[in-house]
């Protein structure tokens, strides 16, 4: 049987693709090494089909679309600051109490500064708009002011997770979370896949049935 081979072309958001996909994809090269790996790691949304693209990882709530997509995990979004920023804001009891504190504001969503929140167990929902001490499109860009104690922030919890379990972030208000999103693997509408495109869609739903920052 012939093994797969050829170029597959993958399109992942920035932060995510460095940190959770790129460890991923020395094990895939070895098994395999027919395959060539085309990745452009950035947050724009990419037309798969005008744009080349054989598959596309995306962190939303999907969108209805004609691509097809499965998702692969799940996505906590969590209120984080540093340890340093409780102590300057005193007690907090609801998510209104934010309303007069500076936060950071990513930009690169429909309602930039419009956080929805729901508390666990009650279901009971709260929209917070922030008050902006930082905007920007990449949250990593907010990571070293954040650690200063300079604001807080909207974060999916795998770009806080490490933090938070030793301690250098604190989640605001625990009871209370952004919506829940998921990471997507999607493919052009195609009903068929070169092999090459199905190896690698395979291995990446096998690498994710356990989030890899859940094992932090």
């Amino acid at each position: 049987m012939q093994r797969p081979s050829g170029r597959v072309r993958v399109a992942a958001p920035m932060t995510f693709g460095i940190n959770h996909l790129a460890p991923l994809l020395p094990e895939f090269m070895q098994r395999y090494p027919e395959i060539e790996l085309n990745i452009s790691f950035n947050d724009a949304t990419v037309d798969l089909v005008a744009d080349g693209f054989d598959i596309a990882l995306r962190i939303s709530s999907l969108a209805d679309s004609s691509l097809r997509a499965k998702k692969i995990c799940d996505v906590r979004l969590l209120l984080v600051a540093a340890p340093i920023w409780f102590a300057t804001v005193g007690d907090l009891a609801h998510p209104r109490d934010l309303a007069g504190h500076k936060g950071f504001v990513y930009t690169h969503n429909t309602g930039p500064g419009i956080i929805r929140l729901r508390q666990r167990g009650s279901g009971k929902e709260f929209t917070l708009t922030q008050k902006a001490s930082l905007l920007a499109d990449n949250a990593e860009a907010f990571m070293p002011a954040l650690a200063q104690g300079l604001g807080y922030g909207l974060f999916p919890d795998f770009m806080v997770r490490t933090d938070l379990n030793n301690g250098r972030l604190q989640q605001i208000l625990p009871e209370w979370e952004g919506a829940l999103i998921g990471v997507y693997l999607l493919t052009p509408p195609s009903s068929t896949r070169p092999p090459r495109v199905t190896a690698l869609l395979e291995y990446l739903i096998q690498a994710f049935e356990r989030p890899p920052w859940a094992e932090e």
